[in-house]
């Protein structure tokens, strides 16, 4: 059990971080939940969206790294990226 940085809950860790490796991945394996981890991962969809990244640019992984860190409140101070949210209508 981990104590999750971005809900503070107590819950179980997440097993697999794809897309990220060495000590992100390890800092995430152990301060991540895996609600947190689903939230995240439509986060980042957004992100690679509305900034049009290209995943096979280096520097897109290390963007992406600094932001599941802040994310997560892992890197101090980081600020998340900013992504024009708009909800479904009901």
């Amino acid at each position: 059990m981990i104590r999750c940085s971005r809900c503070g809950e107590q819950k179980e860790p997440i097993t697999k971080t794809a897309f990220y490796s060495g000590e992100t991945a390890s800092a995430l394996k152990a301060h991540a939940c895996p609600d947190c981890w689903n939230e995240w991962i439509k986060m980042q969809i957004m992100i690679i969206n509305e900034y049009r990244l290209n995943l096979m640019d280096p520097k897109t992984d290390e963007f992406l790294n600094k932001q599941v860190l802040a994310f997560f409140k892992l890197d101090d101070g980081a600020d998340l990226a900013s992504v024009n949210y708009v909800a479904p209508e009901k």
